[in-house]
């Protein structure tokens, strides 16, 4: 019989000599493959993506007869900066290529966010969408949400005492869950907005024509649909006045806040306020804008919630703007938890037919759980949008333009995974 081939030796990882294992050898071409397409997707990177290229179209781009430019740079471009490069090269190696090719050996949570820089938001999936009148329905939205909700409790709950003849809209997917309904409190129909999602990424504004300072006011319902909102609320109103503190896309554009309170937005989607006056220079803005991550402001208020602790009317003092002791319409936006919000508006539908005072609408959300809540633009301005929609009744029935909307995405894009 001829003499067998000698084998030669195998060199193993662990340096010594024998043949690999099965399952050695399997990790080591996981992991061989794995090295090779990063190394491939980095080069590709390094080839393709200049850091001035926008990482979205704009809506203004999109949207046939629209012209613009982006509000996060003055020169016109948004820039794409090496954060983001990074950020969301991980988040596609985390997502797409290590949960793809270890699912069967283990179970790797995916992570999504929206790039800081993005005009526009992943488009939220239409079959997740929907509407009526079935609490019990609702409540089973809410337990498929278990895993985004965690611990936290809803302020929406199938006792409500809902308005008579009204619906309830929702939201539904692995990043975020939104609900809309109404209720007749005090004889006012308030319009609730519940939000609760997966990264501070998530909760976003957008000016009119994407340029700060342009003097084009647009729908909020058409600046919600541009930009991909599952729910959103009017903003500030800012190009109305010129008094307050804004800050967009981290930089400061005005600083006269000496007579009204400011809500600033963080990288990490918490609310947090400076009190009228308490930031007197621009240096000091800045480095309030610094020290706490802040992306935005909001610019309208007063604070009517801090703390868990709902504020006296006699807080408010002589404040600007806001009609505050009026009988007028409202909105507002507050926070319950860690990336969970509650937005509402006030004002008459039906036989619901009384508009209410600033201290009244404040007790409405403190009695929802608000740990912070602030007040934004009312009047005609209060208007709520769902999936494109107006939610609420605005007055006289009819939509205003307005500048700015805050609002509420998805980051994932329908169902595909984040924004590219």
């Amino acid at each position: 019989m001829a003499d067998r081939p000698r084998q030669r030796p195998v060199r193993r990882a662990d340096g010594r000599r024998g043949p690999l294992k099965g399952g050695e050898d399997s990790y080591r071409v996981i992991a061989l493959a794995l090295f090779a397409l990063c190394l491939l997707l980095l080069l590709w990177v390094a080839g393709h993506v200049h850091p001035d290229f926008a990482t979205a179209a704009s809506p203004a781009q999109s949207a046939p007869g629209a012209s613009g430019t982006a509000a996060a740079s003055t020169s016109g471009t948004v820039r794409t900066t090496e954060a983001d490069l990074a950020g969301r090269f991980e988040q596609f190696v985390n997502n797409d290529v290590h949960a793809h090719a270890l699912e069967d050996l283990t179970y790797i949570e995916r992570h999504y966010s929206i790039p800081e820089s993005a005009l526009i938001a992943p488009k939220p999936d239409p079959a997740r969408f929907g509407e009526t009148s079935d609490p019990a329905v609702v409540q089973a939205v809410v337990e498929s949400a278990a895993a985004l909700l965690g611990d936290q409790t809803l302020a929406w709950n199938p006792d409500i005492a809902f308005m008579p003849g009204s619906t309830i809209k929702y939201y539904c997917d692995d990043t975020i869950l939104a609900i809309a309904w109404k209720e007749a409190l005090g004889n006012s129909a308030v319009s609730f907005g519940e939000i609760k999602v997966a990264d501070g990424s998530q909760i976003r504004r957008y000016i009119a024509n994407n340029s700060y300072g342009s003097d084009v006011q647009l729908y909020a319902s058409d600046m919600a649909r541009d930009v991909n909102a599952v729910i959103a609320l009017n903003g500030d109103f800012y190009a109305f006045r010129k008094i307050g503190i804004t800050v967009h896309a981290r930089q400061l554009y005005r600083n006269a806040g000496k007579t009204l309170d400011t809500c600033f937005v963080t990288a990490g989607g918490d609310l947090i306020f400076s009190h009228r006056g308490e930031l007197d220079s621009d240096e000091s803005v800045r480095r309030f804008i610094e020290e706490n991550d802040v992306i935005f402001s909001l610019s309208f208020g007063p604070i009517l919630v801090e703390n868990g602790e709902l504020k006296s009317a006699e807080s408010y003092g002589s404040y600007p703007i806001g009609e505050i002791n009026n009988i007028y319409s409202r909105s507002g936006i507050g926070q319950l938890g860690k990336l969970h919000y509650l937005i509402a508006t006030l004002g008459e539908q039906g036989p619901y037919n009384t508009r209410a005072q600033l201290y009244t609408f404040a007790s409405y959300m403190a009695a929802k759980g608000c740990e912070s809540a602030y007040a934004l633009d009312g009047g005609q301005t209060a208007t709520m949008i769902f999936n494109g929609t107006t939610f609420n009744r605005v007055d006289w029935d009819s939509e205003r333009t307005m500048s700015d909307i805050v609002y509420f995405a998805t980051a994932k894009d329908s169902g595909e995974g984040a924004t590219p």
